[in-house]
């Protein structure tokens, strides 16, 4: 059943937040400028009208805006919500509270009660809120980086003892009795291919190796024979995805990266300091005219597309959330392909033809200058707003991290606008004044 927001009733020994709190402060104003009840319009078909009360869809919304607007995980967000006066108006508190509300699990049942459509819809309202900014862009910026996923780095030797510890407790769980566990062993050949290019370690380390995958089929192989007809049917598909983590080789297609997330792919951006990168492609879409760019499409691939085939996906998000569509993309080389996708120009940099004038030269390098703005957005999602590593569960997961990181980026532009008008007002009374 849906819960109720407080009631904003005075009390005699509690003072209400609205009486204590700075009304300029810059979450103040944003919570002012969001029209709350659309979330509640469109959040509480979701919920049953028998049972306990949830907590608020308010609550619920301002928490997920909160975590990354600042950055904080569902855990730490609690100990900051606490001790801030802010946060709590934000999400609708009357007065101020020592407690947190709710449990940081229930962040995980609300994001997967709305889903990655509920999370979209909280995006469209970011982008609608700067709804003058977007219909001014006559062309727009879009590149794509990566999103990496909370995964250990990944080796043969670890996978491999992954394996032998999920076989292990699987047999534990269904009263499987084993011939042999090789715990303590396992433990101690991945421990010898530690350093394993070392000229003195190089033998023993390729032998641990062999050795875990064997163990590791052994192991396969056994819970399968003891299986009954109904455990094989629920166990195939991670059987087949432990059988394929073992034997797959270094230049098979669809390699597994990681057990827990199996999506996670290995990506090589050219970058100086880190060759490889796993997690998923995430491609997005900014305004290019001055001032603060606003994120107008955002959209993690689970796959690894090619650059130029990620424009389409994301200009059909764009027509989906109710945006009109710009006449002109600009992107950097990597999006060679179509000239033209839903009627939109894309433009990538190329040598000038012989026939373009001196200004039409210089409008067009002045233009892919342009597209370089793109850059520090994506350095500040990742350093700032949680793109930086994905830590949702799921294949859902990497899309939902993007939008909320692009979610929060619009709301910070907005607190940031509503805190100029603020001064500017300011100033302007002291002048007439």
């Amino acid at each position: 059943m849906l819960g109720k927001n407080p009631e904003k009733k005075p009390e005699l020994f509690r003072p209400m937040l609205v009486d204590f709190i700075d009304h300029e402060h810059e979450l103040v104003l944003l919570s002012e400028k969001i029209d709350w009840n659309y979330f509640e319009k469109e959040f509480s078909p979701l919920y049953s009208k028998v049972g306990n009360p949830s907590h608020p869809i308010r609550f619920m919304v301002g928490c997920l805006l909160l975590k990354h607007l600042y950055n904080l995980g569902d855990e730490t967000l609690e100990k900051a919500w606490i001790m801030n006066p802010y946060m709590q108006h934000f999400c609708g508190r009357v007065f101020f509270e020592h407690e947190f509300p709710c449990d940081p699990s229930n962040f995980v049942h609300f994001r997967k009660r709305i889903g990655e459509k509920g999370i979209e819809k909280i995006f469209a309202y970011s982008v609608r809120m700067h709804d003058a900014k977007t219909n001014t862009s006559n062309f727009v910026l879009s590149d794509t980086t990566v999103q990496e996923n909370n995964t250990s780095f990944p080796t043969d030797a670890k996978l491999c003892k992954k394996v032998i510890d999920y076989c292990n407790k699987i047999a534990g769980n269904e009263g499987i009795k084993q011939r042999q566990r090789y715990t303590k062993v396992s433990k101690q050949m991945v421990r010898n291919t530690y350093n394993g290019k070392h000229p003195k370690r190089a033998k023993a380390a390729r032998k641990s190796q062999r050795q875990l995958k064997t163990i590791a089929m052994r192991l396969i192989r056994e819970l399968q024979r003891n299986f009954n007809a109904e455990q094989q049917e629920f166990y195939k598909d991670l059987m087949t995805l432990y059988t394929k983590v073992v034997t797959q080789k270094r230049n098979d297609a669809d390699k597994i990266y990681s057990i827990h997330k199996p999506f996670t792919r290995c990506i090589a951006k050219g970058k100086a300091h880190s060759q490889y990168e796993f997690g998923n492609k995430v491609g997005l879409i900014t305004t290019a005219n001055k001032g603060k760019k606003i994120i107008l499409g955002i959209k993690a691939f689970l796959q690894t597309p090619y650059d130029g085939h990620t424009i389409e996906p994301l200009l059909e998000q764009m027509e989906t959330g109710g945006q009109k569509l710009p006449k002109e993309l600009v992107y950097d080389r990597g999006g060679r392909g179509k000239s033209e996708i839903k009627g939109v120009k894309i433009s990538i940099p190329s040598t000038p033809r012989k026939k373009d004038t001196a200004y039409q030269k210089q409008t067009k390098r002045k233009k892919f200058r342009t597209r370089a703005a793109i850059e520090p957005i994506i350095g500040h999602l990742k350093t700032d707003f949680r793109l930086a590593k994905n830590y949702f569960m799921g294949e859902t997961g990497p899309q939902i991290n993007a939008l909320l990181a692009a979610t929060a980026w619009n709301m910070k532009k907005m607190m940031e606008l509503l805190k100029q008008k603020i001064i500017f007002l300011f100033y302007k009374i002291q002048i007439m004044l």
